[in-house]
């Protein structure tokens, strides 16, 4: 922010006066001056006057009208080599230099500089010089200028071969790592031996079809494998990122070239559930239903959802469906199927003949249109309504 305290427009206490400014509170009359600045007899002259078409790197210093100007650290350094514009002096100099303060006359030279190693190239030569444009990929070293760069990381690496990015200028620190200085060149690997029982090349890249990790393709004679999750989410996303494109690396590997067609692999085999149908097809209605291990079918082809805990997710979510540009993200196709599910059995429509095993837990609400074939254990509390059709056996005990 400090590179808008110099400019119009940003003016302390202004509407866009706080972009660079903040207040401190209220003052009167004026500060007492500062006694005079000693000047060591001692101290160095000053560094090399500012050159545009230098490639300045935080951290240097130049000399520009007998002012010492220090590249900031990164990412502010980046405007030392932002154009006149940005040069020290200038309008907008604040946003990559520091002003370090006045000099005269020059520095004494140092010594010659050591060059930091390059352990893997020390004494072996430069490897293959940097090209705009080139197929580069995460690990990839190239020699830029005497220097070794490596190239970086996905996603960073989609960077290393793409113009405006090139090792050691303004924005190749974005997708380059310098390693070191080499000299020379690596001595030839020997010449590449061919296998006469290779196989010949896999299908022709199709921009129709939905590639998945580990599919290999062929394009102008050369062996393409899509990437591993996430960046074979690439091999997908159109002619821009098409094998042999520029940010081809991006989702693609380069495997190498071939010749000739790869033998047919035997017929794909029938994924169906056990009674030889689908599953139940993949509808949006169901999204909240699809979980790890779910499997639909969508246009005659079994997909389940992966098990991985965080890739599942996808599986809910429309803009991932079975067949789609991105479904490899959350489901793996099984196989083919046809016809449907066969139905389970329609319930009965009476009860069972044989009753439970064991009685209810609690007795029915109204008694039995028949009385029990044995009585209870213990006479009834009353008498009952009418006499017994037959006598007892024995008289009562005591008359009525």
């Amino acid at each position: 922010y400090s590179g808008f305290c110099g400019q119009a427009n940003y003016e302390p206490g202004t509407t866009y006066g706080n972009m660079g400014w903040n207040p401190l509170g209220w003052c009167d009359g004026t500060i007492k001056p500062t006694a005079a600045p000693t000047i060591d007899p001692n101290a160095p002259g000053c560094p090399p006057v500012y050159d545009p078409s230098v490639v300045y790197q935080s951290g240097m210093n130049v000399e520009k009208d007998s002012v010492v100007y220090k590249c900031r650290n990164y990412p502010e350094g980046g405007y030392c080599n932002a154009g006149p514009n940005f040069a020290p002096g200038s309008t907008n100099s604040a946003m990559g230099w520091i002003k370090v303060g006045s000099c005269d006359g020059t520095i004494a030279p140092t010594a010659s500089p050591v060059a930091p190693t390059a352990s893997q190239f020390e004494g072996k030569g430069c490897p293959q010089a940097y090209a705009v444009g080139g197929d580069y990929s995460a690990g990839d070293k190239v020699e830029y200028k005497g220097r070794v760069y490596e190239c970086k990381q996905w996603p960073y690496s989609g960077f290393c071969g793409q113009a405006n990015y090139e090792p050691g200028t303004t924005y190749g620190n974005m997708g380059w790592n310098p390693l070191g200085w080499c000299d020379g060149t690596i001595k030839p690997t020997a010449a590449p031996t061919i296998d006469p029982n290779a196989p010949g090349c896999p299908p022709v890249y199709d921009p129709s079809v939905v590639y998945q990790s580990g599919m290999n393709v062929e394009k102008d004679s050369v062996v393409y494998k899509c990437r591993n999750y996430p960046e074979g989410g690439y091999c997908n996303a159109g002619p821009n990122f098409a094998p042999g494109s520029t940010n081809s690396a991006m989702g693609w590997i380069k495997v190498g070239s071939c010749d000739g067609t790869i033998a047919p692999t035997a017929s794909p085999v029938h994924a169906g559930t056990d009674s030889g149908g689908c599953n139940h097809p993949y509808r949006e209605s169901d999204l909240a239903t699809y979980k790890a291990g779910v499997r639909v079918e969508s246009n005659g082809f079994i997909f389940e959802c992966v098990s991985d805990i965080h890739a599942s997710k996808y599986c809910s979510q429309l803009a991932y469906a079975p067949g789609g540009i991105y479904w490899s993200m959350g489901w793996k196709k099984i196989g083919w199927c046809d016809g449907t599910l066969a139905p389970t059995k329609s319930p009965s429509a009476t009860p069972s003949l044989a009753p439970s095993a064991s009685p209810s837990a609690e007795p029915s609400l109204t008694p039995s249109s028949s009385p029990s074939l044995k009585p209870s254990a213990a006479p009834s509390d009353a008498p009952s309504l009418k006499p017994s059709a037959e006598p007892s056996l024995k008289p009562s005990a005591a008359p009525s």
